[in-house]
């Protein structure tokens, strides 16, 4: 190949056309299923170890690329204006998962190399997400879903969890204020007190919990005003 070959710009494939916008919509993909797998992992109120967490956040990232290969699109995408095609149609699932498994890598050698040898590989470009400001608006609508889960992810992560609460609660100072109701009402304060209400209802017969409660004036007020 010679150095003109190598070096020439003077013509922009389709394949690189787009390629920055769809490295841009992938990071925000990755973060994004980072954020899901951890908000599942304390939904599931399970521990968090390394090892869960990386599990959790790929099996969120391996999801989000076997959606993403049935439409060609994700929320980012769509927000960038690109979609993801092979000859002018969606993936489908099997590419959308073998794409999950290679993206990582893609992603860092796009730096390098300039384009992504994966998605040549798999047979798969970006192209524009639509031709006029309705169809990009109307692609956006079928995004509607994952800003469901989006809206879910935050709330598991700003919510406490039953470690979380109880910790809060029963071991540290700003819950003994939070309990006794000393200082003004924070969000943490909060939704601890909602939760160790909601479950000390629930479950009556839990010992820590009500063991919680039982040193908790706000608590057991609101426990025994209902």
């Amino acid at each position: 190949m010679s150095d003109g070959a190598l070096f020439s710009t003077d013509r922009v494939s389709t394949e690189s056309r787009y390629q920055w916008r769809l490295w841009g919509a992938d990071v925000l993909d990755m973060a994004t299923a980072a954020l899901v797998g951890w908000a599942a992992l304390r939904g599931l109120e399970q521990e968090r170890t390394p090892g869960k967490m990386v599990l959790a956040m790929t099996l969120a990232w391996l999801a989000l690329s076997v959606v993403g290969g049935l439409t060609g699109r994700t929320l980012w995408r769509q927000l960038l204006g690109v979609r993801l095609v092979r000859g002018g149609r969606p993936p489908g699932a099997l590419r959308g998962l073998a794409r999950g498994l290679t993206t990582p890598l893609d992603l860092l050698l796009t730096a390098v190399l300039l384009r992504r040898p994966f998605d040549t590989r798999l047979e798969l470009y970006a192209e524009q997400a639509g031709t006029s400001t309705r169809a990009w608006f109307k692609g956006l609508t079928w995004q509607l879903p994952w800003l469901g889960v989006l809206a879910g992810t935050a709330w598991l992560l700003v919510t406490p969890t039953r470690a979380e609460m109880l910790k809060y609660l029963g071991r540290t100072l700003t819950g003994w204020h939070c309990c006794h109701g000393t200082r003004d009402v924070t969000w943490e304060c909060r939704t601890s007190l909602d939760r160790v209400v909601r479950n000390a209802r629930s479950h009556p017969d839990d010992a820590q919990l009500q063991a919680v409660v039982a040193d908790c004036p706000v608590a057991t007020q609101r426990l025994t005003a209902k």
